[in-house]
Protein backbone atom coordinates (compact mmCIF):
# COMPACT_ATOMS: atom_id res chain seq x y z
CA UNK A 1 0.00 0.00 0.00
CA UNK A 2 2.11 3.10 -1.37
CA UNK A 3 0.41 5.98 1.07
CA UNK A 4 0.48 3.68 3.89
CA UNK A 5 2.90 5.60 5.96
CA UNK A 6 1.84 8.76 5.39
CA UNK A 7 -1.95 8.32 5.63
CA UNK A 8 -2.22 5.88 7.95
CA UNK A 9 0.41 6.94 10.30
CA UNK A 10 -0.60 10.66 9.88
CA UNK A 11 -3.99 9.47 11.22
CA UNK A 12 -2.85 7.66 14.38
CA UNK A 13 -0.06 10.52 15.65
CA UNK A 14 -2.88 13.51 15.07
CA UNK A 15 -5.07 11.17 17.04
CA UNK A 16 -3.21 10.42 19.71
CA UNK A 17 -1.53 13.99 20.21
CA UNK A 18 -4.89 15.82 20.08
CA UNK A 19 -6.12 13.34 22.17
CA UNK A 20 -3.47 13.64 25.01
CA UNK A 21 -3.48 16.93 24.76
CA UNK A 22 0.28 17.20 24.89
CA UNK A 23 1.15 20.59 22.87
CA UNK A 24 -1.26 23.27 21.46
CA UNK A 25 0.33 23.78 18.43
CA UNK A 26 -0.78 21.40 15.73
CA UNK A 27 1.23 18.65 14.43
CA UNK A 28 3.11 19.18 11.37
CA UNK A 29 2.40 17.44 8.14
CA UNK A 30 5.50 15.11 7.23
CA UNK A 31 7.94 17.67 4.46
CA UNK A 32 7.59 14.34 2.40
CA UNK A 33 4.09 14.67 1.62
CA UNK A 34 3.02 14.33 -1.97
CA UNK A 35 2.39 17.91 -3.77
CA UNK A 36 0.13 18.18 -7.26
CA UNK A 37 2.64 19.02 -9.75
CA UNK A 38 1.61 22.65 -10.81
CA UNK A 39 3.59 21.25 -13.97
CA UNK A 40 1.56 18.37 -15.15
CA UNK A 41 -1.56 21.24 -15.05
CA UNK A 42 -2.11 22.29 -18.28
CA UNK A 43 -2.23 25.87 -19.47
CA UNK A 44 0.20 27.02 -16.60
CA UNK A 45 0.94 30.57 -15.87
CA UNK A 46 4.92 29.96 -16.85
CA UNK A 47 5.77 32.99 -14.23
CA UNK A 48 3.08 32.00 -11.51
CA UNK A 49 5.08 28.50 -12.62
CA UNK A 50 8.29 30.01 -11.93
CA UNK A 51 6.92 32.35 -8.59
CA UNK A 52 5.83 28.57 -7.32
CA UNK A 53 8.94 27.26 -7.51
CA UNK A 54 10.58 29.58 -5.26
CA UNK A 55 8.12 29.05 -2.70
CA UNK A 56 8.49 25.37 -2.78
CA UNK A 57 11.88 26.35 -2.50
CA UNK A 58 11.28 28.00 1.00
CA UNK A 59 8.93 25.72 1.86
CA UNK A 60 11.73 23.12 1.71
CA UNK A 61 14.20 24.88 3.73
CA UNK A 62 11.53 25.50 6.36
CA UNK A 63 11.02 29.13 6.03
CA UNK A 64 7.38 28.61 5.54
CA UNK A 65 6.57 32.59 6.24
CA UNK A 66 9.16 33.21 3.33
CA UNK A 67 7.25 30.11 1.07
CA UNK A 68 3.78 31.91 2.00
CA UNK A 69 4.95 35.03 0.27
CA UNK A 70 5.97 33.58 -2.89
CA UNK A 71 3.15 31.44 -3.15
CA UNK A 72 0.85 34.64 -2.24
CA UNK A 73 2.38 36.02 -5.36
CA UNK A 74 1.76 32.89 -7.68
CA UNK A 75 -1.77 33.47 -6.81
CA UNK A 76 -2.05 36.85 -7.61
CA UNK A 77 -0.37 35.66 -11.09
CA UNK A 78 -2.82 32.98 -11.30
CA UNK A 79 -5.47 32.60 -8.84
CA UNK A 80 -7.02 29.45 -10.58
CA UNK A 81 -4.53 27.11 -9.25
CA UNK A 82 -5.48 24.86 -6.61
CA UNK A 83 -2.00 23.44 -5.93
CA UNK A 84 -0.87 26.71 -5.07
CA UNK A 85 -3.58 26.83 -2.21
CA UNK A 86 -2.54 23.26 -1.17
CA UNK A 87 1.23 24.28 -0.60
CA UNK A 88 0.42 27.54 1.08
CA UNK A 89 -2.27 25.71 3.27
CA UNK A 90 0.74 23.49 4.07
CA UNK A 91 2.20 26.34 4.95
CA UNK A 92 0.11 27.61 7.70
CA UNK A 93 -0.17 24.05 8.62
CA UNK A 94 3.06 23.73 9.96
CA UNK A 95 2.73 27.67 11.57
CA UNK A 96 0.07 26.64 13.66
CA UNK A 97 -2.39 28.50 12.05
CA UNK A 98 -4.79 25.75 11.01
CA UNK A 99 -7.45 28.17 10.62
CA UNK A 100 -5.24 29.86 7.27
CA UNK A 101 -4.75 26.34 6.30
CA UNK A 102 -8.69 25.42 6.43
CA UNK A 103 -9.18 28.56 4.60
CA UNK A 104 -7.04 27.38 1.35
CA UNK A 105 -7.67 24.26 1.62
CA UNK A 106 -11.54 24.48 1.07
CA UNK A 107 -10.56 26.97 -1.84
CA UNK A 108 -8.14 24.53 -3.25
CA UNK A 109 -10.92 21.93 -3.68
CA UNK A 110 -13.63 24.60 -5.12
CA UNK A 111 -11.05 25.14 -7.43
CA UNK A 112 -10.53 21.18 -8.06
CA UNK A 113 -12.89 19.04 -6.66
CA UNK A 114 -10.46 15.99 -7.31
CA UNK A 115 -7.78 17.33 -5.89
CA UNK A 116 -6.35 14.25 -3.50
CA UNK A 117 -4.07 16.22 -1.44
CA UNK A 118 -6.49 18.71 -0.12
CA UNK A 119 -8.63 16.33 0.48
CA UNK A 120 -6.19 14.31 2.38
CA UNK A 121 -5.00 17.53 4.46
CA UNK A 122 -8.54 18.80 4.72
CA UNK A 123 -9.34 15.12 6.32
CA UNK A 124 -6.14 15.15 9.02
CA UNK A 125 -7.27 18.68 10.05
CA UNK A 126 -11.19 17.17 11.12
CA UNK A 127 -9.33 14.57 12.46
CA UNK A 128 -7.28 16.62 14.61
CA UNK A 129 -10.65 18.73 15.58
CA UNK A 130 -12.22 15.53 16.13
CA UNK A 131 -14.72 16.29 13.64
CA UNK A 132 -14.96 12.58 13.09
CA UNK A 133 -17.89 13.11 10.82
CA UNK A 134 -16.72 15.65 8.36
CA UNK A 135 -13.13 13.74 8.26
CA UNK A 136 -15.28 10.70 6.79
CA UNK A 137 -17.22 12.52 4.16
CA UNK A 138 -13.73 13.79 2.93
CA UNK A 139 -12.83 10.07 2.79
CA UNK A 140 -15.76 9.12 1.22
CA UNK A 141 -14.82 11.71 -1.56
CA UNK A 142 -11.10 10.38 -1.79
CA UNK A 143 -12.76 6.95 -2.36
CA UNK A 144 -14.99 8.11 -5.32
CA UNK A 145 -11.74 9.67 -6.97
CA UNK A 146 -9.80 6.59 -6.18
CA UNK A 147 -11.50 3.93 -5.71
CA UNK A 148 -9.07 1.36 -6.20
CA UNK A 149 -7.08 2.84 -3.33
CA UNK A 150 -6.86 1.28 0.10
CA UNK A 151 -5.36 3.06 2.35
CA UNK A 152 -8.72 5.47 2.15
CA UNK A 153 -10.32 2.53 3.43
CA UNK A 154 -8.31 1.39 6.03
CA UNK A 155 -9.02 5.39 7.15
CA UNK A 156 -12.50 4.76 7.11
CA UNK A 157 -12.31 1.88 9.46
CA UNK A 158 -10.24 3.48 11.60
CA UNK A 159 -12.72 6.87 11.73
CA UNK A 160 -15.63 3.78 12.01
CA UNK A 161 -13.80 2.28 14.84
CA UNK A 162 -13.12 6.13 16.79
CA UNK A 163 -17.24 6.25 16.35
CA UNK A 164 -17.52 3.06 17.69
CA UNK A 165 -19.32 1.74 14.90
CA UNK A 166 -17.50 -1.19 15.30
CA UNK A 167 -19.48 -3.37 12.88
CA UNK A 168 -18.87 -0.99 9.97
CA UNK A 169 -15.04 -0.72 11.02
CA UNK A 170 -14.85 -5.01 11.17
CA UNK A 171 -16.29 -4.50 7.55
CA UNK A 172 -13.93 -2.15 6.11
CA UNK A 173 -11.09 -3.54 7.18
CA UNK A 174 -11.85 -7.00 6.06
CA UNK A 175 -12.76 -4.94 2.34
CA UNK A 176 -9.09 -3.56 3.06
CA UNK A 177 -7.60 -6.88 3.00
CA UNK A 178 -10.07 -8.10 0.15
CA UNK A 179 -8.19 -4.91 -2.02
CA UNK A 180 -5.20 -5.71 -1.20
CA UNK A 181 -3.46 -9.55 -0.47
CA UNK A 182 -0.56 -7.73 1.54
CA UNK A 183 -2.85 -5.89 4.03
CA UNK A 184 -2.88 -8.63 6.41
CA UNK A 185 -2.64 -6.38 9.01
CA UNK A 186 -6.10 -5.45 8.11
CA UNK A 187 -7.81 -8.54 8.29
CA UNK A 188 -5.87 -8.83 11.94
CA UNK A 189 -7.05 -5.55 13.15
CA UNK A 190 -10.83 -6.65 11.99
CA UNK A 191 -10.06 -10.07 13.97
CA UNK A 192 -8.70 -8.23 17.01
CA UNK A 193 -11.46 -5.57 17.43
CA UNK A 194 -14.08 -8.58 16.95
CA UNK A 195 -12.23 -10.51 19.69
CA UNK A 196 -12.20 -7.61 22.00
CA UNK A 197 -15.68 -6.63 21.47
CA UNK A 198 -16.67 -10.41 22.28
CA UNK A 199 -18.31 -10.97 18.64
CA UNK A 200 -16.79 -14.49 19.23
CA UNK A 201 -18.38 -16.12 16.16
CA UNK A 202 -17.14 -12.96 13.93
CA UNK A 203 -14.01 -13.55 15.52
CA UNK A 204 -13.57 -17.16 14.78
CA UNK A 205 -14.36 -16.72 11.27
CA UNK A 206 -11.69 -14.15 11.06
CA UNK A 207 -8.97 -15.97 12.85
CA UNK A 208 -9.25 -19.20 11.04
CA UNK A 209 -8.94 -17.27 8.09
CA UNK A 210 -6.15 -15.91 9.52
CA UNK A 211 -4.68 -19.09 10.36
CA UNK A 212 -5.38 -20.11 6.49
CA UNK A 213 -3.03 -17.54 5.02
CA UNK A 214 -0.67 -17.44 7.50
CA UNK A 215 0.16 -21.32 8.89
CA UNK A 216 3.14 -20.26 10.25
CA UNK A 217 1.59 -17.61 12.54
CA UNK A 218 1.49 -19.58 16.34
CA UNK A 219 -0.39 -16.25 17.87
CA UNK A 220 -3.19 -17.02 15.12
CA UNK A 221 -3.51 -20.77 16.02
CA UNK A 222 -3.60 -19.84 19.81
CA UNK A 223 -6.23 -17.08 19.29
CA UNK A 224 -8.27 -19.49 16.86
CA UNK A 225 -8.02 -22.73 19.60
CA UNK A 226 -9.07 -20.89 22.17
CA UNK A 227 -12.23 -19.54 20.33
CA UNK A 228 -13.32 -22.81 19.07
CA UNK A 229 -12.55 -24.49 22.82
CA UNK A 230 -15.16 -21.96 24.28
CA UNK A 231 -17.51 -23.83 22.24
CA UNK A 232 -16.26 -27.34 22.40
CA UNK A 233 -15.34 -27.84 19.12
CA UNK A 234 -12.86 -30.55 20.34
CA UNK A 235 -12.09 -31.54 16.94
CA UNK A 236 -10.95 -27.88 15.23
CA UNK A 237 -9.11 -27.23 19.09
CA UNK A 238 -7.02 -30.15 18.45
CA UNK A 239 -6.00 -28.94 14.52
CA UNK A 240 -5.14 -25.60 16.08
CA UNK A 241 -3.40 -26.42 19.10
CA UNK A 242 -1.32 -29.19 17.19
CA UNK A 243 -0.26 -26.73 14.78
CA UNK A 244 0.88 -24.10 17.61
CA UNK A 245 2.79 -27.07 19.15
CA UNK A 246 4.54 -27.88 15.14
CA UNK A 247 5.60 -23.90 15.53
CA UNK A 248 6.31 -23.62 18.81
CA UNK A 249 6.92 -27.17 20.00
CA UNK A 250 8.01 -28.99 23.74
CA UNK A 251 5.15 -26.65 25.81
CA UNK A 252 3.80 -28.59 29.01
CA UNK A 253 0.54 -26.67 28.63
CA UNK A 254 0.25 -27.09 24.90
CA UNK A 255 0.90 -30.84 24.89
CA UNK A 256 -1.12 -31.83 28.04
CA UNK A 257 -4.22 -29.17 26.47
CA UNK A 258 -3.92 -31.66 22.98
CA UNK A 259 -3.90 -34.60 25.48
CA UNK A 260 -6.89 -33.65 27.44
CA UNK A 261 -9.06 -32.41 24.27
CA UNK A 262 -8.13 -36.39 22.62
CA UNK A 263 -9.21 -37.54 25.97
CA UNK A 264 -12.41 -35.52 25.67
CA UNK A 265 -12.98 -36.77 21.93
CA UNK A 266 -12.55 -40.29 23.20
CA UNK A 267 -9.90 -41.29 21.40
CA UNK A 268 -7.73 -43.03 24.42
CA UNK A 269 -4.81 -43.94 22.10
CA UNK A 270 -4.11 -40.65 21.13
CA UNK A 271 -4.44 -38.84 24.74
CA UNK A 272 -2.03 -41.18 26.28
CA UNK A 273 0.66 -40.63 23.32
CA UNK A 274 0.29 -36.60 24.26
CA UNK A 275 0.70 -37.26 28.08
CA UNK A 276 3.67 -39.71 27.85
CA UNK A 277 4.77 -37.25 26.03
CA UNK A 278 3.78 -34.60 28.71
CA UNK A 279 5.82 -36.56 31.15
CA UNK A 280 8.96 -36.44 29.73
CA UNK A 281 8.67 -32.81 29.33
CA UNK A 282 7.61 -32.27 32.85
CA UNK A 283 7.48 -35.31 35.63
CA UNK A 284 6.30 -32.86 38.17
CA UNK A 285 2.73 -32.27 36.91
CA UNK A 286 0.05 -33.81 39.03
CA UNK A 287 -2.68 -33.64 36.03
CA UNK A 288 -0.53 -35.56 33.81
CA UNK A 289 0.00 -38.53 35.97
CA UNK A 290 -3.81 -37.93 36.59
CA UNK A 291 -4.68 -37.95 33.11
CA UNK A 292 -2.14 -41.31 32.56
CA UNK A 293 -3.57 -43.30 35.58
CA UNK A 294 -7.52 -42.36 34.34
CA UNK A 295 -6.54 -43.28 30.71
CA UNK A 296 -4.85 -46.68 31.60
CA UNK A 297 -8.10 -47.29 33.66
CA UNK A 298 -10.41 -46.75 30.58
CA UNK A 299 -8.20 -48.99 28.78
CA UNK A 300 -8.32 -51.92 31.73
CA UNK A 301 -4.45 -51.39 31.74
CA UNK A 302 -4.89 -51.94 35.64
CA UNK A 303 -1.72 -52.56 36.63
CA UNK A 304 0.13 -49.90 34.77
CA UNK A 305 -2.87 -46.99 35.62
CA UNK A 306 -2.34 -48.14 39.61
CA UNK A 307 1.30 -47.33 39.30
CA UNK A 308 0.60 -43.64 38.04
CA UNK A 309 -1.86 -43.11 40.59
CA UNK A 310 0.30 -44.00 42.94
CA UNK A 311 3.41 -42.49 42.10
CA UNK A 312 0.66 -39.57 42.03
CA UNK A 313 -0.07 -39.76 45.69
CA UNK A 314 3.57 -39.65 46.52
CA UNK A 315 4.93 -36.35 44.88
CA UNK A 316 1.82 -35.05 45.87
CA UNK A 317 0.41 -36.32 48.72
CA UNK A 318 -2.06 -33.27 49.22
CA UNK A 319 -3.52 -33.61 45.85
CA UNK A 320 -6.36 -36.04 46.60
CA UNK A 321 -6.83 -37.31 42.90
CA UNK A 322 -3.62 -39.65 43.01
CA UNK A 323 -6.44 -41.53 45.93
CA UNK A 324 -9.25 -41.49 43.96
CA UNK A 325 -7.66 -43.08 41.32
CA UNK A 326 -6.50 -45.60 42.76
CA UNK A 327 -9.68 -46.56 44.59
CA UNK A 328 -11.46 -46.46 41.06
CA UNK A 329 -8.76 -49.06 39.89
CA UNK A 330 -9.90 -51.59 42.61
CA UNK A 331 -13.39 -51.03 42.44
CA UNK A 332 -13.46 -51.17 38.94
CA UNK A 333 -11.27 -54.34 39.57
CA UNK A 334 -14.19 -55.84 42.33
CA UNK A 335 -11.02 -55.23 45.40
CA UNK A 336 -13.84 -53.18 47.60
CA UNK A 337 -11.29 -53.95 50.54
CA UNK A 338 -8.59 -52.70 48.78
CA UNK A 339 -10.38 -49.48 47.65
CA UNK A 340 -11.31 -49.23 51.88
CA UNK A 341 -7.91 -49.82 52.59
CA UNK A 342 -6.48 -46.69 50.43
CA UNK A 343 -9.17 -44.06 51.39
CA UNK A 344 -9.67 -44.85 54.97
CA UNK A 345 -6.45 -43.69 56.23
CA UNK A 346 -6.49 -40.12 54.63
CA UNK A 347 -10.52 -39.81 55.05
CA UNK A 348 -9.77 -37.31 57.83
CA UNK A 349 -7.34 -35.59 56.29
CA UNK A 350 -9.66 -35.35 53.13
CA UNK A 351 -12.99 -34.33 55.31
CA UNK A 352 -13.89 -31.67 52.97
CA UNK A 353 -13.24 -33.86 49.80
CA UNK A 354 -16.40 -34.76 48.12
CA UNK A 355 -15.25 -37.99 46.01
CA UNK A 356 -13.32 -39.52 48.90
CA UNK A 357 -15.99 -39.61 51.43
CA UNK A 358 -18.68 -40.77 48.41
CA UNK A 359 -16.67 -43.28 47.78
CA UNK A 360 -15.69 -44.57 51.05
CA UNK A 361 -19.73 -44.31 51.98
CA UNK A 362 -20.85 -46.46 48.77
CA UNK A 363 -18.08 -49.16 49.16
CA UNK A 364 -19.07 -49.31 52.97
CA UNK A 365 -22.64 -49.79 51.91
CA UNK A 366 -21.37 -52.74 49.05
CA UNK A 367 -19.67 -54.46 51.85
CA UNK A 368 -22.79 -53.74 54.49
CA UNK A 369 -21.02 -52.18 56.43
CA UNK A 370 -23.53 -49.78 57.21
CA UNK A 371 -22.89 -47.68 60.42
CA UNK A 372 -19.26 -46.57 58.23
CA UNK A 373 -21.21 -46.26 55.01
CA UNK A 374 -23.81 -43.80 57.06
CA UNK A 375 -20.82 -42.04 58.73
CA UNK A 376 -19.13 -41.52 55.14
CA UNK A 377 -22.32 -40.59 53.46
CA UNK A 378 -23.37 -38.01 55.63
CA UNK A 379 -20.08 -35.93 55.44
CA UNK A 380 -20.74 -35.98 51.32
CA UNK A 381 -24.46 -34.49 51.78
CA UNK A 382 -22.63 -32.16 54.01
CA UNK A 383 -19.81 -31.25 51.84
CA UNK A 384 -22.24 -31.07 47.96
CA UNK A 385 -25.57 -31.01 49.34
CA UNK A 386 -26.77 -30.75 45.48
CA UNK A 387 -25.60 -34.44 45.44
CA UNK A 388 -28.94 -36.76 44.45
CA UNK A 389 -27.09 -39.78 44.56
CA UNK A 390 -25.59 -39.46 47.95
CA UNK A 391 -28.88 -38.73 48.98
CA UNK A 392 -30.04 -41.60 47.48
CA UNK A 393 -27.83 -43.87 49.16
CA UNK A 394 -28.08 -42.34 52.46
CA UNK A 395 -31.93 -42.73 52.35
CA UNK A 396 -31.50 -46.22 51.38
CA UNK A 397 -28.56 -46.69 54.36
CA UNK A 398 -31.03 -45.33 56.92
CA UNK A 399 -33.69 -47.48 55.37
CA UNK A 400 -31.82 -50.47 56.02
CA UNK A 401 -30.86 -49.26 59.67
CA UNK A 402 -34.30 -48.80 60.09
CA UNK A 403 -33.90 -44.95 60.80
CA UNK A 404 -37.25 -44.78 58.40
CA UNK A 405 -37.92 -40.56 60.30
CA UNK A 406 -34.58 -40.08 58.28
CA UNK A 407 -35.23 -42.10 55.22
CA UNK A 408 -38.68 -40.58 54.78
CA UNK A 409 -37.41 -36.90 55.13
CA UNK A 410 -34.76 -37.58 52.65
CA UNK A 411 -37.39 -39.09 50.12
CA UNK A 412 -39.86 -35.87 51.45
CA UNK A 413 -37.12 -33.54 50.14
CA UNK A 414 -36.01 -35.17 46.38
CA UNK A 415 -39.53 -35.53 45.26
CA UNK A 416 -40.29 -31.95 46.55
CA UNK A 417 -37.04 -30.40 44.98
CA UNK A 418 -37.86 -32.33 41.28
CA UNK A 419 -41.32 -33.75 40.72
CA UNK A 420 -39.68 -35.83 38.13
CA UNK A 421 -37.16 -37.92 40.23
CA UNK A 422 -38.80 -41.54 39.24
CA UNK A 423 -35.95 -43.22 41.92
CA UNK A 424 -37.33 -41.31 44.93
CA UNK A 425 -40.48 -42.06 44.29
CA UNK A 426 -39.90 -45.60 43.66
CA UNK A 427 -37.49 -46.51 46.60
CA UNK A 428 -39.73 -44.07 48.94
CA UNK A 429 -43.08 -46.32 47.75
CA UNK A 430 -40.91 -49.56 47.96
CA UNK A 431 -39.47 -48.84 51.98
CA UNK A 432 -43.42 -47.91 52.88
CA UNK A 433 -44.71 -50.76 51.15
CA UNK A 434 -42.11 -53.60 52.95
CA UNK A 435 -43.16 -51.83 56.30
CA UNK A 436 -46.56 -51.80 55.67
CA UNK A 437 -47.17 -48.20 56.15
CA UNK A 438 -49.30 -45.26 54.49
CA UNK A 439 -49.90 -48.05 51.72
CA UNK A 440 -52.20 -45.35 49.76
CA UNK A 441 -49.38 -43.18 49.79
CA UNK A 442 -46.77 -45.17 48.95
CA UNK A 443 -49.29 -46.45 46.22
CA UNK A 444 -49.71 -42.78 45.00
CA UNK A 445 -46.29 -42.90 44.45
CA UNK A 446 -45.34 -45.97 43.09
CA UNK A 447 -48.32 -44.70 39.97
CA UNK A 448 -45.97 -42.07 39.54
CA UNK A 449 -42.84 -43.64 39.28
CA UNK A 450 -44.61 -46.09 36.71
CA UNK A 451 -45.43 -43.32 34.65
CA UNK A 452 -42.23 -41.38 34.24
CA UNK A 453 -40.74 -45.17 33.55
CA UNK A 454 -42.64 -47.63 31.64
CA UNK A 455 -41.95 -51.33 31.30
CA UNK A 456 -39.53 -50.48 34.84
CA UNK A 457 -38.86 -54.06 35.86
CA UNK A 458 -38.22 -52.82 39.23
CA UNK A 459 -40.93 -50.38 39.30
CA UNK A 460 -43.49 -52.64 38.52
CA UNK A 461 -42.46 -54.86 41.14
CA UNK A 462 -43.00 -52.18 43.95
CA UNK A 463 -46.23 -51.43 42.90
CA UNK A 464 -46.48 -55.34 42.59
CA UNK A 465 -45.17 -55.83 46.19
CA UNK A 466 -47.44 -52.87 47.53
CA UNK A 467 -50.78 -54.09 46.35
CA UNK A 468 -49.84 -57.97 47.60
CA UNK A 469 -49.29 -55.53 51.13
CA UNK A 470 -52.99 -54.52 50.56
CA UNK A 471 -54.55 -57.79 49.77
CA UNK A 472 -54.83 -57.31 46.26
CA UNK A 473 -53.10 -60.69 45.26
CA UNK A 474 -54.83 -60.79 41.81
CA UNK A 475 -52.94 -57.30 40.76
CA UNK A 476 -49.75 -58.07 42.76
CA UNK A 477 -49.60 -60.88 40.83
CA UNK A 478 -50.31 -58.98 37.64
CA UNK A 479 -47.52 -56.14 38.12
CA UNK A 480 -44.88 -58.77 39.96
CA UNK A 481 -45.07 -61.18 37.08
CA UNK A 482 -44.75 -57.93 34.34
CA UNK A 483 -41.31 -57.45 36.39
CA UNK A 484 -39.77 -60.71 35.78
CA UNK A 485 -41.22 -60.88 32.29
CA UNK A 486 -38.67 -58.14 31.50
CA UNK A 487 -36.13 -59.22 34.22
CA UNK A 488 -35.79 -62.66 35.21
CA UNK A 489 -32.12 -62.02 36.85
CA UNK A 490 -34.00 -60.43 40.25
CA UNK A 491 -33.40 -62.28 43.06
CA UNK A 492 -35.30 -59.75 44.90
CA UNK A 493 -38.69 -60.23 42.73
CA UNK A 494 -38.25 -63.84 41.81
CA UNK A 495 -38.70 -63.90 45.83
CA UNK A 496 -42.03 -61.59 45.62
CA UNK A 497 -43.49 -63.37 43.19
CA UNK A 498 -42.62 -67.10 45.54
CA UNK A 499 -44.46 -65.35 48.31
CA UNK A 500 -47.33 -64.35 45.84
CA UNK A 501 -47.86 -67.68 44.31
CA UNK A 502 -47.45 -69.11 48.12
CA UNK A 503 -50.82 -67.26 49.37
CA UNK A 504 -52.87 -68.63 46.51
CA UNK A 505 -51.59 -72.35 47.08
CA UNK A 506 -49.86 -72.51 44.06
CA UNK A 507 -46.51 -73.63 46.35
CA UNK A 508 -44.83 -75.94 43.33
CA UNK A 509 -44.98 -72.38 41.27
CA UNK A 510 -43.47 -70.82 44.52
CA UNK A 511 -41.16 -73.50 45.16
CA UNK A 512 -39.85 -72.95 41.31
CA UNK A 513 -39.13 -69.20 41.89
CA UNK A 514 -37.70 -69.46 45.27
CA UNK A 515 -35.27 -72.01 43.65
CA UNK A 516 -34.34 -69.57 41.21
CA UNK A 517 -34.22 -66.96 43.18
CA UNK A 518 -31.49 -69.13 45.41
CA UNK A 519 -29.75 -69.85 42.27
CA UNK A 520 -29.05 -66.17 42.33
CA UNK A 521 -28.59 -65.47 45.62
CA UNK A 522 -27.16 -68.91 46.92
CA UNK A 523 -26.38 -67.32 50.56
CA UNK A 524 -29.71 -66.25 51.54
CA UNK A 525 -30.80 -68.20 54.43
CA UNK A 526 -34.82 -66.15 54.24
CA UNK A 527 -35.38 -67.66 50.64
CA UNK A 528 -34.13 -71.09 52.22
CA UNK A 529 -35.93 -71.12 55.08
CA UNK A 530 -38.95 -70.04 52.73
CA UNK A 531 -38.52 -73.17 50.56
CA UNK A 532 -38.14 -75.71 53.81
CA UNK A 533 -41.39 -74.25 54.91
CA UNK A 534 -43.57 -75.77 51.61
Amino acid sequence: MKNKTKIINQILIIIILSLVGCSQKPVPTPEDSKSNNLEEQEDVNTEALRIFMDGQFQMNQGDYAMAIIEFQDALDVDPTVATIHVSMAECYWNLGKLNRALLHLNRAIELDSTDVDARERLAHYYILKKQFVNAEKEYNSLTEIDPINPDYIYALADLAKIQEQYDKAISLYEKVYAMDASALFALETAAKLALSLQKFEKAEKLYKELTEIDTENASYWHVYSNLVLSHEDYDEGIIALENYDRIKPKNIDTVGRIGSLYYENGDLVKALSFFKQALELDSANALTYHYLSSILREQKEFDEALIYAQEMTIRFPENSQGYINGALIFLEEEKNLDAINLLDPIAEKFMDEFVIQYLLGSTYYQLKQLDEAEIHLDRSVKISPHSNAAWHLLAIVYDNVMKFEDSDSIYEKLIREDSTDVQAFNNYAYSMGERSENLEYALKLSEKSNKLSVDNAAYLDTMGWIYFKMGDVEKALKYVQQSVELDPTNSVVLEHLGDILGTVNRADDARAYYEKALELDNNNERIQSKINEL
